[in-house]
């Protein structure tokens, strides 16, 4: 998800990075992508009760949050993966984010996804694409899809637009 404040000022730009890439010793101001670092955020994901045992961590922080750059526009991805074959069709995932850098507050702010099953595989599972995000009682419907890579896979990309953030 991309954050910016009712000016269309990009309030994710600049968080602090633990590691970054594209390349590695790119000073971080010019960092393409890379993990924020875990001291900036607290993350909870929610999901149906019969498949919390089958989240599992991903590559990142567990869970983790990256940043990377889209169109121009800085990204909040959150990671955590789950297996298809364990908990087959998760309709709605429920993100619990503290962030100060982004928010300009202390609260936790929730955002409700909601799933779609594409039925592609690679050698991973099967991929879904986000289709809707409840997020402070407003529904964000304009979400970008992309297939990345040969192996397939979705990105499903949102901008969330703050009306009260911390540079206004």
């Amino acid at each position: 998800m991309s954050f910016q404040d009712a000016s269309g000022n990009d309030l994710v730009k600049g968080i602090g990075l633990s590691d970054r890439c594209c390349p590695v010793d790119v000073p971080e101001e010019q960092a393409q992508s890379g993990s924020v670092k875990p001291d900036l955020y607290a993350l909870d994901i929610i999901v149906p009760a019969p498949c919390r045992s089958a989240i599992a961590p991903s590559r990142f922080e567990a869970p983790g949050i990256t940043m990377y750059k889209y169109n121009g526009s800085y990204i909040l991805k959150f990671g955590y993966a789950h297996f298809e074959s364990e908990c087959p069709d998760i309709e709605m995932i429920t993100f619990k984010l503290k962030c100060p850098y982004v928010f300009g507050d202390d609260a936790v702010h929730e955002f409700v996804t909601y799933w779609e099953n594409t039925n592609e595989q690679n050698g991973n599972g099967e991929y879904a694409k986000c289709n809707r995000i409840e997020f402070e009682g407003r529904e964000i419907a304009s979400i970008i899809h992309e297939k990345k890579g040969p192996a397939g896979g979705y990105t499903s990309v949102a901008a969330i637009i703050l009306e009260d953030s911390k540079n206004q």
